[in-house]
């Protein structure tokens, strides 16, 4: 099973969506994807859509999870890395009005580049074609530490 994540924050993000779908068109069927998408409408036949879970749900869906393709909130990312989880990060993008700024895409550049995650920001197609080969990094921080922080920042930044 594919888990998508957009948050609950109130931006729309039909774009991380759109590339899934662009995905799911090119993979052999047989693959689950269920996406809770917070404040996002959207409709779609090849997706599963939840607007929202409870956190005990939104952490058994992460678990049950092969893959996490997550908005790049720190909250989304660091439940997803704390799990060992394959995870694909999408940032929301300043030229789409997805956010304020592109404060996003420094995060998931700094959790690629260290091996945590795959940057899927303007493909996951192009992500899910790493995932064969690609280990995260175990989780070699304190997680909940760095939650808070990033939450922290991101509040400050938005």
């Amino acid at each position: 099973m594919v888990f998508i994540t957009l948050g609950t924050q109130g931006n729309q993000f039909p774009r991380c969506l759109q590339m899934v779908e662009e995905l799911i068109d090119m993979l052999h069927p047989g693959h689950e994807f269920i996406a809770q998408i917070g404040n996002t409408e959207y409709k779609s036949n090849k997706i599963k859509v939840l607007e929202y879970v409870s956190e005990t749900e939104f952490k058994r869906l992460i678990g049950e999870a092969d893959v996490v393709i997550t908005h790049a909130g720190s909250g989304s990312l660091f439940n997803a890395i704390k799990q060992g989880k394959k995870t694909i990060a999408v940032a929301r993008l300043k030229k789409y009005k997805e956010m304020l700024n592109d404060h996003q895409t420094e995060l998931v550049k700094k959790l690629s580049d260290d091996g945590y995650i795959l940057d899927g920001t303007y493909s996951i197609v192009d992500a899910w074609k790493k995932l064969e080969f690609f280990q995260p990094r175990p989780c070699d921080f304190e997680c909940t530490l760095s939650q808070e922080i990033s939450h922290l920042i991101d509040k400050w930044l938005l």
